[in-house]
């Protein structure tokens, strides 16, 4: 499957990332298949880097609670902005409270 056309800010966003982190894994139908980072373009000209979870079974009795759900993404998306960060990105967190956090990074 061809690559979706990324403009340069992203594209070296996702290049910086990938050095230290896994990129989401997506299937044709952009469903989550793997965890990872996703990053595209924000607002401002800035790239939006979040971490994404494949759903969950339901059925599954091991499955990750919401609060554990959002615990990792929040763990992930300081690690990504700590690597942004040691790269020279300016890296603005969003969402501290929310169960989806993710982060605006321009460089």
């Amino acid at each position: 499957m061809p690559l979706p056309d990324l403009n340069e800010t992203v594209d070296a966003a996702a290049r910086t990332l990938f050095a230290k982190h896994a990129p989401a894994n997506m299937n044709r139908y952009g469903a989550c298949e793997d965890a990872g980072y996703q990053a595209r373009e924000g607002r401002d000209d800035k790239v939006r880097v979040s971490h994404v979870i494949p759903n969950q079974d339901l059925l599954d009795d091991d499955r990750m609670t919401d609060d554990e759900q959002a615990a990792e993404r929040h763990r992930m998306v300081d690690a990504y902005a700590a690597t942004l960060e040691a790269a020279g990105w300016t890296v603005d967190r969003r969402g501290p409270r929310s169960r989806k956090p993710y982060l605006l990074a321009s460089h």
